[in-house]
């Protein structure tokens, strides 16, 4: 079984991942905008720190998880021989991207405009890689069908970009920034990754309720000791009401905005939890 610190290393990868390129995204759109480049002043340093500390700390507890520091080594002694080794060196790639931009915006290092440009868009591929590969080798674990899906990848991808909207849905309220220009932007992006989300989930959880070898993950999730955090902590709360908020809602609050971010999270979270337990059920299950 999963530890839960595996779940809480998938969960900050993936956020802290999604909170740059959102970051790098309404920067971009911010050219166009004075009044969205103002709030991004405000929350762009904090969003950098907190995506740069949230893949930190989750490769810490990918560390812990491990139990012998050797064996991390070893996964970067060789960068081409497995995923998780190309996930590795992503992840190194990544917080060093995300450190050279906060160094930046500190006055501690100068680049230039086209150096600058360089290097968001390499800690966006970076960032893509970590997204993309927590899924894949998620999908690779041969003894566990019901995660054996392409699917797995497509919702980790989606979730993760969704949580990094949450996170800066939720920074105004701390650095008394206007919430309304970052929330125009964020919801019309946020509302179609929310939509494939649910598809890509519904899909999967139909396709293994149809698999002898994945039906017992799929009943965990519908109707078992999963179900209320199936139902109720991604479904409803991830997915369902960050939805209807972010299609109801024309010019929320920095308090609003915060609740939605933080029921992305949530989503986050429990979809990285509920995809990790749902497979592990007694050998019974599959006779």
């Amino acid at each position: 079984m999963f530890s839960p610190l595996i779940v809480i290393y998938l969960f900050l990868a993936g956020a802290g991942c999604g909170t740059f390129v959102a970051a790098v995204f309404l920067s971009w759109r911010a050219r166009s905008s004075a009044a969205l480049k103002r709030s991004l002043g405000r929350v762009a340093l904090p969003a950098l720190v907190a995506s740069c500390g949230m893949v930190a700390v989750g490769a810490a507890c990918l560390m812990l998880d491990l139990g012998r520091p050797e064996l991390a080594l070893d996964v970067l002694a060789n960068p081409l021989g497995s995923v998780l080794s190309a996930g590795a060196w992503a992840l190194v790639a990544f917080v060093a991207a995300a450190a050279a931009l906060v160094a930046c915006n500190l006055g501690a290092l100068r680049l230039g405009r086209g150096a600058a440009t360089a290097v968001k868009a390499f800690g966006c591929a970076a960032a893509v890689v970590v997204m993309v590969y927590s899924g894949l080798f998620l999908s690779t674990i041969w003894t566990l069908p019901f995660l054996a899906s392409p699917l797995v990848p497509a919702l980790f991808v989606c979730s993760s970009l969704s949580c990094g909207g949450g996170a800066l849905l939720a920074l105004p309220v701390l650095c008394d920034a206007d919430p309304r220009p970052l929330f125009a932007e964020i919801a019309r992006v946020d509302a179609v990754l929310l939509s494939l989300e649910a598809l890509a989930l519904a899909a999967l959880v139909a396709l293994a309720a149809n698999d002898p070898l994945s039906s017992a993950a799929a009943a965990r999730l519908l109707a078992g000791d999963l179900a209320p955090a199936f139902w109720g902590g991604l479904a409803l709360a991830g997915i369902a009401a960050p939805f209807a908020l972010e299609a109801a809602l024309r010019a929320p609050d920095a308090r609003v905005c915060a609740c939605i971010g933080v029921l992305l999270l949530a989503g986050g979270f429990f979809l990285r939890y509920c995809l990790c337990m749902a497979p592990f059920v007694g050998i019974a299950s599959y006779l």
